[in-house]
């Protein structure tokens, strides 16, 4: 039976600031985990380059080269390419791929031969559950 005119006893008094510096630390390390997490995920992304060769009056041999900057697998879905008034979008299959999962700081190659008045090509690829696309205009 607690006494009016006494304190908590110094045991009680002790497991209480245990529990409360126990929960402050665990509320200290979530938002530092979360925050942390944003930043370094900012910088991710996929790095493209894209070179053109001209085979003849009709189409380009395209030279597609993806870097991956994430630090999860990112796995190709599929090449569309934009020709001239870029309005025309149109699903183009390479000729040559290594492969379409990408491990994190892997690159992937492929070859694509496109008509001559392709002005970009737009990749396709999947991360975390997520569709996303990148386009890279020829010059």
């Amino acid at each position: 039976m607690i006494n009016p005119g006494k304190g908590l006893s110094p045991l009680v008094a002790t497991l209480i600031l245990i529990a409360f510096t126990v929960i402050g630390g665990i509320l200290v390390y979530e938002y530092f985990t979360k925050t942390s997490e944003g930043i370094m995920s900012s910088g991710e992304q996929l790095i493209v380059t894209a070179s053109k060769s001209y085979v003849d009056g009709s189409r380009y041999l395209v030279y597609v080269e993806v870097t991956n900057n994430y630090r999860t697998n990112v796995t190709i879905t599929g090449f569309k390419i934009i020709t001239d008034a870029l309005t025309t979008v149109s699903t183009i299959t390479p000729l040559q791929t290594s492969g379409n999962n990408i491990q994190p700081g892997g690159k992937y190659t492929a070859i694509l031969t496109a008509p001559i008045n392709t002005k970009a090509i737009i990749i396709d690829y999947k991360v975390r559950g997520s569709v996303l696309s990148k386009t890279i205009p020829l010059s």
